[in-house]
């Protein structure tokens, strides 16, 4: 449990220091997700840690990333958010064209990402097609295409991360289909697990040459109405979920003695039944963690049949984090499923 506390302790460091790296753009996180949840699912095996282990290494990574990301303003290096402020094109690092059929020596890069920080780097200029185009992908929800949406600057998809210290190699979609062949993956979360479950699913979309063979197991209308959006990859036999959990822990409502509806989050109760037997599940929380979607606090939480008067929601999402992972504990095979615990960004609206 210290690992957790640890790991909680520090999500909140990071999204304090954080300076305007994440910014602009809801692409970027998801993105720079997307692409440390591969090199992860990538290097290891899917039954090397426990989840408690992997939460103490993560809590490791992100606490260098707090201190790394709240002294980068006195560094050199031009960051994607500081193109249309204090940098200029020439001053952010360009490097050569990756085709997309390049393995860029693979093993070789993979085996390396042992010794290698993958959180020290910065974002520099790619010449590469991205993964996937804009607009190209039917996965993406209207609220988060920026392609339909109007935007006419797509310089975004230019920039890839690059460490310090190694290579990470192209993201490969076939590779990864592969490796989750006849396998569950199980994204838990707020709308930023949402963003980065449609961003993989278009990309693994894109590595497909026959794009029917990709198919809708339940509708958006599920998801409005459940929680619950899902594809099956016929070829793989595997599945990538979506399960709207805001908050991870249980919401609830219910008529109090005079029949008006109240609605309560109960921090010592988690729904998992959903996803308890996946192979890899993929957690995230922060951003509904405010006093504008928690009633400011007041009679909302609840442990048992206690309703809180006033609870502060640190506190709060520390007793709703340390519920989560006693359940993980408790719950979750450590030989079958792999689990991630996401952190999250500074503000990042426009």
């Amino acid at each position: 449990m210290a690992s957790f506390k640890n790991t909680i302790s520090t999500l909140f460091q990071l999204s304090t220091t954080a300076p305007c790296l994440f910014l602009k753009s809801r692409t970027h996180i998801f993105y720079i997700s997307l692409l440390l949840l591969s090199i992860v699912f990538l290097s290891t095996s899917l039954t090397e840690r426990s989840p408690t282990a992997l939460a103490l290494a993560l809590a490791s990574r992100l606490r260098f990333a707090a201190n790394y990301f709240s002294s980068v303003s006195s560094s050199n290096t031009c960051l994607v958010s500081d193109i249309q402020s204090n940098c200029t094109l020439s001053s952010v690092t360009i490097i050569e064209t990756t085709p997309r059929n390049s393995v860029i020596d693979g093993s070789f890069a993979i085996r390396n990402l042992s010794s290698c920080d993958i959180f020290d780097g910065n974002w520099v200029l790619d010449d590469s097609d991205p993964v996937y185009r804009p607009g190209s992908c039917p996965y993406v929800d209207d609220s988060f295409n920026c392609f339909k949406n109007g935007r006419v600057n797509f310089s975004y998809v230019k920039y890839r991360w690059k460490p310090f210290g190694c290579q990470i190699p192209r993201f490969n979609g076939r590779k990864m289909l592969e490796m989750l062949r006849g396998k569950r993956m199980v994204f838990v979360g707020d709308s930023l697990n949402r963003n980065m479950w449609e961003s993989l699913l278009c990309s693994l979309r894109e590595s497909l040459k026959d794009k029917t063979r990709i198919f809708e197991v339940s509708s958006r209308n599920e998801l409005k109405n459940q929680g619950f959006h899902s594809f099956r990859f016929r070829d793989y036999k595997c599945s990538i979920e979506f399960i709207k959990s805001p908050f991870l822990v249980q919401e609830l409502n219910f008529s109090d003695k005079t029949g008006i509806r109240r609605e309560t989050l109960r921090l010592d109760m988690i729904q998992g039944s959903k996803y308890k037997d996946a192979d890899i599940i993929v957690f995230n929380t922060g951003h509904w963690w405010t006093h504008q979607k928690t009633n400011k606090g007041n009679h909302y939480f609840q442990e048992g049949s206690h309703v809180y008067n006033r609870l502060e929601v640190k506190e709060a999402f520390t007793k709703a984090v340390t519920t989560w992972a006693q359940w993980v504990d408790s719950n979750i095979d450590r030989n079958r499923t792999r689990v991630f615990f996401r952190g999250y960004s500074a503000s990042h609206f426009k």
